[in-house]
């Protein structure tokens, strides 16, 4: 909007200042001409008044209580049209104008009052046509940087650029993705507990609010109905509207990138998770073949499955937290991810990691949500712990990690020397041994291999375990021992 300097500036000789004679830095909303003693009902505030002073009879308290009603309803300035009704400035208005801190202003004659107001409005058009012109530029701009190599950081930076404060970009849970100026960092993780009441509001919810002196706005970035993280911009003055059309403007464009990055990230997903059901089915040789043919690192041959369950929020964010952990030396997390449950495999160095990102997620989940992190064993042997597995998922309490890690039951054998040998798997073949009663036809025939291969396992675990398979006590045991971990 124009300022009563510049109007006056610009008019020069047809509107002279009265009082104060250097007119101060006031806004003015609009020019409106009234010759009503109180015009305040037509009036929205800012406006520079125009009159003739017909009704200013001269008495000092008459203009005292027009100048204060004009005052208080938040008029930018009076002008007074000299020549019909006063040749000069009363001297009344002059002195109730300087009481009530109302600048005043002149009108000369012949000069109307329409040309005042066509200058106001010239000087509007200007005003709003070099800001349509910026705003234009700040867009280009933004697009721009959203079409570079560095999308997100680029469209901060040149969103906090436009704004002449700061701006971030933030995950579904407030962590700081990017932020400019860096110095700025502090206070985008500061909004952590906003962003948490906007997610439970719902990917369509913003806020404004005071931070450190600044105005901070937080919008959500959405697509398809689903929250992908937030944009936060503080500036030292209330946001303006273009401002505010330019942080929309960088809210889409950081949106449909992120939708174009989950794309990305859910075509890799899907490839990964058909791994993982060829390993979960005992395929391995088809699941090597294609991990091969998809270019991922070789299959390890000992694994842990981490099985997560009462996921109802869905179960993307829950491999956004897993992914990165289990991301050593160039492993990919290979995982199948059902409507309300997660099953993922990890081994070696990921697995404490892992571990703690579920037991993280499984804490953080108010809605029921459960983990199993089973045992080591063979991929070769992956797909018989499935049984086990969902039937101590079903029985573990919500908001609990169980790790199978052999805890030991009172009187039983420990399997951990079972569970360390590498050559085979001794947990399953005595598992199958004991499920089956000792008989080895049914027994082997579980496992798929030689009677005498099985056997032999036996054999090798009896002698690690230090305890005889066949004595009753021993076996029963060791069964309650192995269904309690999950073995069986």
């Amino acid at each position: 909007m124009p300022a009563l300097e510049d109007l006056v500036r610009l008019l020069g000789a047809d509107l002279e200042p009265v009082a104060p004679l250097d007119p101060p830095p006031r806004e003015i909303t609009g020019v409106h001409v009234s010759e009503l003693t109180d015009p305040t009902p037509y009036l929205a505030g800012g406006e520079l008044l125009l009159t003739t002073g017909m009704g200013l009879t001269g008495q000092t308290a008459q203009a005292r209580a027009y100048t204060a009603r004009l005052a208080a309803h938040g008029v930018t300035a009076l002008g007074i049209g000299l020549g019909p009704v006063h040749a000069t400035v009363p001297d009344t208005l002059l002195r109730a104008c300087e009481t009530a801190g109302l600048p005043l202003l002149a009108v000369p004659a012949p000069t109307p009052f329409l040309t005042v107001a066509r200058t106001y409005w010239s000087l509007t058009a200007a005003a709003g046509h070099e800001e349509l012109s910026t705003a234009l530029g700040t867009q280009r701009e933004l697009v721009r940087a959203a079409a570079g190599p560095d999308p997100v950081r680029a469209v901060v930076r040149t969103l906090a650029d436009a704004v002449e404060g700061w701006a971030a970009q933030l995950t579904p849970q407030g962590e700081v993705m990017a932020v400019w100026p860096h110095e700025h960092r502090s206070s985008a993780r500061r909004i952590a507990a906003e962003v948490a009441r906007l997610r439970m509001a719902g990917p369509h919810s913003s806020a404004t609010f005071p931070l450190d002196g600044d105005d901070v706005v937080l919008h959500p970035l959405a697509g398809r109905g689903q929250l992908s993280g937030f944009v936060a911009t503080g500036c030292p003055r209330p946001m303006k509207a273009p401002d505010r059309q330019l942080v929309l403007t960088a809210c889409a464009l950081l949106a449909l990138q992120s939708e174009q990055r989950r794309r990305g990230i859910t075509a890799a997903r899907t490839a990964r998770a058909c791994v993982a059901r060829l390993l979960l089915s005992g395929h391995l040789d088809a699941a090597r073949s294609l991990a091969a043919d998809l270019g991922l690192p070789a299959i390890a041959p000992r694994v842990r499955l981490l099985a997560m369950a009462g996921l109802t929020d869905g179960t993307d964010d829950v491999l956004d937290v897993l992914e990165p952990a289990a991301a050593g030396r160039g492993r990919q997390l290979l995982a199948v991810a059902e409507p309300a449950e997660v099953w993922a495999l990890t081994g070696g160095d990921d697995v404490a990691a892992v571990r703690a990102a579920a037991l993280r997620l499984t804490a953080e989940r108010p809605r029921g949500a459960r983990a199993v992190l089973g045992p080591e064993t063979s991929v070769t042997e992956l797909h018989r712990q499935l049984p086990a597995l969902r039937r101590t998922l079903a029985a573990v309490p919500p908001g609990t990690l169980r790790d199978h890690a052999v805890h030991g039951t009172p009187g039983a054998p420990s399997l951990a020397a079972l569970l360390g040998y590498r050559r085979t798997d001794l947990v399953g073949a005595v598992a199958a041994y004991l499920r089956h009663r000792g008989h080895w036809e049914r027994a082997a025939a579980d496992l798929g291999v030689h009677r005498n291969t099985l056997r032999n396992r036996i054999a090798t675990a009896a002698r690690l375990l230090g305890a005889d398979l066949d004595d009753p006590d021993t076996a029963s045991r060791t069964w309650l021992e192995l269904r309690e971990n999950g073995l069986a």
